[in-house]
């Protein structure tokens, strides 16, 4: 009798213990996802007053150390936020944009673009998230960070070797191809274009080919480029998407009334979606617990998971909610939990150092 009591008991401490390293471990997980959640909604919180400081550097504007130069124009794009727009026009022909020129550049500027399939387009990366680090670039002692780590590679470039957003001038070149203009709304008609809505236009010159393309014979680029510049990823789009994207075909802006051409951008788009190895594992690791990646397309959201390294699934489609654009991939959380943040930070610097690379801003994606 005496056995069997004490057989009782111990099967019930066993127990016990069993739901009490359960519940320890589920807490555990909680707190690692709240901890993660608070980390990304300080960032977000970051890249907003960076853009607002950049809005009233730019207000406050000193030319001593430089020259002033003025937009020509603004970009209104199918992609809403630096996040999930490919890294060359030339990689997703479908994509589509226009450059909208301001009211003191003239309609008859544009005489004569008609003879030209493509563009190069000057323009501001107006999205740069070190407004600080450029600010002191040619006022301080200080020197701009010279190497960036790039999404397909693990080692660290100068950043002149690269196509990176953060540089010393936040200029960058793109080419586009020319569909076609309208001289009454002094609009030009785009696809093949990388920029993101709201890009400030410096500058528009036409592609010849006779000059800007290098002979073979003398043309050299690294090992990486060639290696990683054809990487596509297998994109699946499922049935109820398309469906609902012929119904809302005349709510969109790029693709009004062209659902075929959306659904074709799209694709193209997420083809050539690059990211880190450490973003790569943790939105594969969101797909297993079935948390979606977002990310804005013309006037929608598209939702979708990372099946594999190489495998996307979209699984929704909504409209966008007018004037909002998302900043980063999701409506990541706050600190409503008396979470510190400099604690989260300080937990996963490791992993962000190696997602951020030299300069931390998720809004704009390395080029190559």
């Amino acid at each position: 009798m005496s056995s069997s009591v004490d057989s009782g008991d111990y099967t019930g401490f066993l127990l016990a213990a069993v739901t009490m390293c359960a519940w320890q471990y589920y807490r555990s997980q909680q707190n690692v996802k709240k901890y993660e959640n608070a980390y990304w909604g300080e960032r977000r919180g970051r890249a907003r007053v960076e853009q607002e400081m950049k809005r009233i550097s730019n207000i406050q504007l000193n030319t001593d150390q430089g020259f002033f130069v003025q937009p020509i124009g603004e970009i209104h794009s199918c992609y809403r936020q630096c996040i999930g727009t490919p890294r060359q026009g030339l990689l997703a022909p479908g994509s589509r944009a226009t450059i909208k020129l301001t009211s003191h550049i003239s309609p008859e500027s544009l005489v004569g673009l008609d003879s030209f399939s493509h563009v190069w387009i000057t323009f501001k990366f107006h999205l740069n998230t070190n407004t600080l680090k450029e600010s002191k670039n040619f006022t301080s002692r200080s020197t701009f960070n010279a190497k960036i780590t790039l999404p397909m590679l693990k080692k660290k470039l100068g950043v002149f070797a690269t196509r990176s957003p953060h540089r010393p001038n936040p200029v960058g070149i793109t080419l586009a191809k020319i569909d076609r203009f309208d001289k009454k709304t002094n609009t030009i008609f785009l696809s093949a274009c990388d920029l993101v809505e709201g890009t400030p236009v410096l500058d528009v010159k036409p592609y010849v080919a006779a000059y800007d393309t290098v002979p073979p014979e003398d043309f050299r680029i690294p090992e990486w480029i060639k290696e990683t510049v054809h990487t596509r990823n297998t994109v699946n789009i499922r049935p109820h998407c398309e469906e609902y994207v012929r119904k809302i075909q005349n709510k969109l802006v790029q693709y009004k009334n062209d659902p075929e051409a959306y659904l074709l951008g799209l694709r193209e788009t997420l083809e050539a979606e690059v990211r880190s190895k450490f973003q790569t594992n943790r939105r594969m690791n969101d797909a297993t617990q079935g948390d979606t990646v977002e990310v804005p397309f013309d006037e929608t959201i598209v939702k979708y998971y990372w099946v594999s390294e190489r495998v996307f699934e979209i699984v929704d489609i909504e409209l966008r909610a007018k004037n909002k654009t998302l900043l980063i991939e999701k409506a990541l959380l706050s600190t409503e939990d008396g979470v510190n943040v400099e604690q989260v930070a300080a937990k996963l610097a490791e992993q962000v150092e190696v997602e951020e690379g030299a300069e931390g801003s998720v809004l704009y994606e390395e080029e190559f």
